[in-house]
Protein backbone atom coordinates (compact mmCIF):
# COMPACT_ATOMS: atom_id res chain seq x y z
CA UNK A 1 0.00 0.00 0.00
CA UNK A 2 1.18 3.47 -0.81
CA UNK A 3 2.26 5.94 1.60
CA UNK A 4 -0.52 8.08 0.39
CA UNK A 5 -3.04 5.75 0.80
CA UNK A 6 -1.73 5.34 4.69
CA UNK A 7 -1.78 8.80 5.18
CA UNK A 8 -5.25 9.30 3.56
CA UNK A 9 -6.73 6.69 6.10
CA UNK A 10 -4.87 7.93 8.99
CA UNK A 11 -6.80 11.21 8.28
CA UNK A 12 -10.09 10.05 7.66
CA UNK A 13 -9.59 7.85 11.17
CA UNK A 14 -8.74 11.03 13.06
CA UNK A 15 -11.15 13.13 11.64
CA UNK A 16 -14.50 11.46 10.65
CA UNK A 17 -14.73 9.72 14.27
CA UNK A 18 -14.61 13.30 16.00
CA UNK A 19 -16.67 14.90 12.70
CA UNK A 20 -19.54 12.19 13.81
CA UNK A 21 -19.52 13.60 17.62
CA UNK A 22 -20.00 17.13 15.82
CA UNK A 23 -22.84 17.44 13.12
CA UNK A 24 -25.54 14.89 12.26
CA UNK A 25 -25.03 11.45 10.97
CA UNK A 26 -27.06 12.69 7.44
CA UNK A 27 -25.11 15.86 7.38
CA UNK A 28 -21.87 13.10 6.95
CA UNK A 29 -23.30 11.14 4.91
CA UNK A 30 -23.75 13.88 2.26
CA UNK A 31 -20.36 14.72 2.47
CA UNK A 32 -18.96 11.20 2.09
CA UNK A 33 -21.32 11.17 -1.01
CA UNK A 34 -19.28 14.24 -2.36
CA UNK A 35 -15.79 13.49 -1.98
CA UNK A 36 -13.71 13.49 -4.96
CA UNK A 37 -11.97 10.83 -6.57
CA UNK A 38 -8.24 10.33 -6.22
CA UNK A 39 -6.17 10.13 -9.25
CA UNK A 40 -3.77 7.10 -9.90
CA UNK A 41 -3.76 3.42 -8.34
CA UNK A 42 -6.21 2.52 -6.00
CA UNK A 43 -5.20 0.83 -2.65
CA UNK A 44 -6.85 -3.12 -1.93
CA UNK A 45 -9.68 -2.74 0.13
CA UNK A 46 -8.75 -5.15 2.31
CA UNK A 47 -5.56 -3.69 3.05
CA UNK A 48 -7.58 -0.64 3.59
CA UNK A 49 -9.89 -2.19 6.11
CA UNK A 50 -6.89 -4.02 7.90
CA UNK A 51 -5.42 -0.76 8.25
CA UNK A 52 -8.78 0.98 9.08
CA UNK A 53 -9.39 -1.23 11.59
CA UNK A 54 -6.00 -1.63 13.44
CA UNK A 55 -5.97 2.08 13.27
CA UNK A 56 -9.40 2.75 15.23
CA UNK A 57 -8.14 -0.30 17.52
CA UNK A 58 -5.46 1.63 18.39
CA UNK A 59 -7.30 5.09 19.11
CA UNK A 60 -9.21 6.05 22.40
CA UNK A 61 -11.91 7.42 23.65
CA UNK A 62 -14.63 8.79 20.39
CA UNK A 63 -12.06 6.90 18.18
CA UNK A 64 -12.56 3.56 19.35
CA UNK A 65 -13.64 0.95 17.15
CA UNK A 66 -17.09 0.55 15.99
CA UNK A 67 -18.53 -0.37 13.18
CA UNK A 68 -20.53 3.25 12.48
CA UNK A 69 -16.52 5.03 12.61
CA UNK A 70 -15.12 1.92 10.61
CA UNK A 71 -18.18 2.22 8.09
CA UNK A 72 -17.71 6.29 7.87
CA UNK A 73 -13.57 6.10 7.60
CA UNK A 74 -14.02 3.06 4.95
CA UNK A 75 -16.81 4.72 2.53
CA UNK A 76 -14.78 7.73 2.81
CA UNK A 77 -11.47 5.88 1.63
CA UNK A 78 -13.33 3.55 -0.83
CA UNK A 79 -14.74 6.56 -2.88
CA UNK A 80 -11.33 8.44 -3.09
CA UNK A 81 -10.70 5.42 -5.22
CA UNK A 82 -13.75 5.85 -7.06
CA UNK A 83 -15.79 3.13 -5.53
CA UNK A 84 -19.37 3.83 -5.08
CA UNK A 85 -19.62 3.02 -1.05
CA UNK A 86 -22.01 4.62 1.20
CA UNK A 87 -22.68 3.56 4.81
CA UNK A 88 -25.95 1.18 5.48
CA UNK A 89 -27.27 0.86 8.94
CA UNK A 90 -29.81 -1.94 10.36
CA UNK A 91 -31.54 -2.42 13.67
CA UNK A 92 -32.73 -5.38 14.65
CA UNK A 93 -34.45 -6.84 18.23
CA UNK A 94 -37.55 -5.51 20.53
CA UNK A 95 -38.54 -2.27 21.60
CA UNK A 96 -37.20 -3.71 24.97
CA UNK A 97 -33.72 -5.09 23.46
CA UNK A 98 -32.65 -3.14 20.19
CA UNK A 99 -29.60 -3.34 18.86
CA UNK A 100 -27.68 -1.20 15.80
CA UNK A 101 -25.35 -1.99 13.20
CA UNK A 102 -23.25 -0.37 10.66
CA UNK A 103 -21.75 -1.80 7.49
CA UNK A 104 -21.03 -1.09 3.92
CA UNK A 105 -22.57 -1.41 0.44
CA UNK A 106 -19.94 -1.33 -2.22
CA UNK A 107 -20.22 -1.25 -6.06
CA UNK A 108 -23.53 -3.18 -5.79
CA UNK A 109 -22.39 -5.65 -3.06
CA UNK A 110 -23.80 -5.64 0.50
CA UNK A 111 -22.56 -6.25 3.11
CA UNK A 112 -19.05 -5.41 1.82
CA UNK A 113 -15.60 -6.18 4.36
CA UNK A 114 -18.28 -7.30 6.55
CA UNK A 115 -16.43 -9.80 9.50
CA UNK A 116 -19.56 -10.94 10.44
CA UNK A 117 -22.77 -11.76 9.34
CA UNK A 118 -26.24 -8.91 8.48
CA UNK A 119 -29.15 -11.53 8.52
CA UNK A 120 -31.76 -10.44 10.54
CA UNK A 121 -31.31 -6.55 10.76
CA UNK A 122 -33.69 -4.51 8.88
CA UNK A 123 -31.83 -1.89 6.91
CA UNK A 124 -32.81 2.21 8.01
CA UNK A 125 -31.02 3.57 5.29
Amino acid sequence: MRLAHRGEALAACLLLPAALELVPATTLFGWLRRIPARRGRAARPEELASLVDRTLGKLPGLWRHTCLRRALVLTALLRRDSRDAEVVIGVRGSAASLEAHAWLRCDGVEPYLENGAVDGYTRLK
